[in-house]
This record gives structure tokens, sequence and C-alpha cells, in this order.
């Protein structure tokens, strides 16, 4: 409703009434709280997807540096803080090098170093576990452990669960692998608190080729 106001000598002036400027107020206040609402729900949106994508993108990042640690298997013995040789090339079962459940040990070669400038081998001796709800990988600089050396922490993944290693022999698989051959492929089996079960199977090389790349 629109009210005119007529004043001694002045022109007719036209102007919206008390009501009629409350009504307006209190429809651009629902728009303005409807817009937020709907601009909060697409940040949410955004945010929890930015997470979901970088948890996914750390799942796979890590998966990849146990498959390609894996596939690089070396057949050398390594020495445990000065020991002899051990027998056992490939190692893994649970509690294995303090894990709060399973873990992994092995050598691997293709540590790139070219031109050998830096002071080490291209072997890793390397090692998986699970304490405090991390995936870790462990690794020294040099193959042969000197007595009192702690080996470097790689966190590659947060809120895990459960970590699981599975062996094949032939058709069976097993739970633990302590022996100078290696089995024919490695099992992973994570439990991640926001992604749940993740299983990978890693085929790993042939020993005999592996053997003639090596003399090589």
């Amino acid at each position: 409703m629109r009210i005119k106001v007529r004043a001694c000598g002045l022109k007719r002036i036209d102007g919206f009434t008390f009501i009629e400027m409350l009504l307006a107020v209190a429809i651009f206040a629902m728009v303005g709280l409807a817009s937020f609402a709907v601009l909060n729900s697409v940040t949410e949106g955004d945010r929890l997807s930015q997470q979901a994508a970088e948890r996914l993108q750390k799942l796979q990042f890590a998966l990849m540096v146990m498959e390609r640690d894996l596939m690089q298997i070396s057949l050398r013995h390594v020495r445990i803080q000065g020991e002899a040789a051990q027998k056992e090339r490939f190692w893994g079962g649970r509690f294995l090098l303090e894990s709060e459940d399973g873990a992994l040990g092995f050598a691997r070669h293709g540590w790139r170093n070219p031109g050998m400038v830096l002071p080490r081998s291209e072997l890793q001796l390397l090692g998986y576990r699970l304490q405090e709800e991390q995936l870790q990988r462990l690794f020294t600089l040099y193959p042969d452990a000197i007595t009192g050396t702690e080996p470097r922490v790689q966190v590659l993944l947060e809120d895990i669960a459960e970590l699981e290693f599975g062996f094949l022999q032939g058709e069976a698989w097993e739970d633990s692998w302590r022996d100078a051959s290696w089995p024919q492929a490695v099992r992973i089996r994570l439990t991640h608190n926001e992604l749940g079960l993740i299983e990978k199977v890693v085929l790993l090389p042939n020993e005999n080729a592996t053997a003639g790349e090596q003399i090589r």
C-alpha cells in the first residue's frame, strides 16, 4: 500500500508504509539466509570431496610404493647389526619389526644412485610395519646395518586399524614367511578407519630371472 503526502506548496510524494518496509527486509533476510545455507553446503561438500580425494591419493601412492619395492626385490642376503649374513632373504608375519600387526622385510635393488655420487649402495634394506595407526616404511642407508643403526621411518598412511600380509605358496596362502626364497605373490590387506578394507595382490618376479639380471 502506498501513501500520498501533499504538503503546502510542495509536490506530492509517494512512499511505502512501515509494514511494507518490514516485509521487504524480512524477504531480503530470508533470501540471504537461504543463499548462505546453499553456499555453506557447497563449501562443506567441496571440503569433504577434497579430503576424500586426498585420502584416495595417499592410498594409491602407498600401494604404488609397496608394489614397486616388491617388484624390485633382491636375492642378496642381509646382515642385521653386524651379524653374519642371514639365511632368510624374505620374511613376513605378525609382530615383526616391533609392529603392532603384520610386518614385512626384504632387500630391494634399483635404489637410484646415478654415477654412485651418493656414499651408499643401490641396494636398500626395507621393512613395513604398523605402529600408532601408521603404515610405516623402514629403510637403512646401507644393506648391511651397522650395530646400533636405527632405521629411518617414512609414514605412508595414517588411520590404519589393521595390517595383514599373506604369502602365496602353490595354491595356498600362508600367514608368515621366513625363507631364502620368496613366495609367488604377496597379499596386502589394509583396514582404513575411513575407507574400510583394501586388498592388493602383488606377483613377485621369478627368482631365476632376477638372479640372472643381478649377475649381469
